[in-house]
């Protein structure tokens, strides 16, 4: 039985007496740690967001199937596009005042569940996003639809397959200086094209949602046409602002570098 303590109990000392951890190796250890946390932690951020980023780009093209399953039986017209409400027509309401709209349109014949409609990664939104109130209220989602389209129109998707279709919500809600996007991805956006196809588009510097863009204008003669030719000239000084949500849905266009 002494051999068998012996084999077992290899750090008693004779006396009894047990070798504790200095000082020195206390702290050694607890700066190690604090290293490997600090690498680790990162990066565990940022595959989380990564995931969220991978599951949004598939709800977009869950909605895009929806969008085309709609077409099929509409004449190839994807969903109206809301009537203004007083000078703006938000494309992110999925209804408003007991009526579909938009996206919400698709529900709940062919997009069924309504979480599709939402970005994992978002965390505040314009209009309230509690679905359970859909039709009755006004009730936004994450996604920008058909910007380049004119309110109170149904977007001919053959005619437009090299377009953006649909895009996380970049636009600022009143009262706040910040796009949505500084509430989801922050450094790029997630786009649905009318070919079916959805992809990244980065945003490294984060300008779209600190460039503070506001829903375009219905009552106004500014409209997506004027960019429309991926190789257009933006007019600067004649419309200053008011072009920046079509300067940021020309950019998802075509693919092209930070608008601003």
């Amino acid at each position: 039985m002494r051999i068998l303590c012996d084999i077992w109990r290899p750090w008693d000392r004779p006396g009894g007496r047990v070798r504790a951890f200095t000082l020195i190796e206390l702290m050694v250890v607890v700066v190690v740690m604090a290293l490997l946390m600090a690498l680790l932690v990162p990066s565990y951020k940022s595959a989380r967001e990564d995931a969220r980023r991978t599951v949004c780009l598939a709800n977009m093209k869950h909605v895009g199937v929806g969008m085309f399953t709609y077409a099929a039986d509409n004449r190839d017209q994807g969903p109206r596009i809301m009537d203004p409400m007083g000078t703006t027509a938000p494309r992110t309401l999925l209804s408003r005042s007991g009526e579909l709209v938009n996206l919400g349109l698709l529900w709940p014949t062919i997009v069924r569940d309504p979480y599709l409609y939402f970005c994992p990664s978002q965390t505040n939104f314009s209009f309230n996003p509690r679905v359970a109130d859909m039709p009755a209220a006004t009730i936004g989602a994450s996604y920008a639809y058909a910007v380049h389209i004119p309110a109170s129109n149904s977007p001919k998707l053959a005619a437009i397959r090299h377009l953006a279709m649909a895009a996380d919500d970049f636009v600022s809600r009143i009262g706040d200086p910040a796009g949505m996007g500084r509430y989801a991805h922050r450094v790029g956006y997630n786009v649905l094209y009318t070919d079916g196809s959805a992809s990244w588009y980065a945003d490294p510097d984060e300008s779209i949602w600190k460039r503070n863009v506001a829903w375009d204008d219905e009552t106004d003669d500014i409209t997506y046409q004027t960019l429309y030719d991926p190789a257009a000239e933006i007019p600067e000084d004649e419309y200053g602002d008011a072009m920046d949500v079509f300067r940021v849905w020309h950019s998802f266009c075509y693919n092209l570098p930070d608008p601003f």
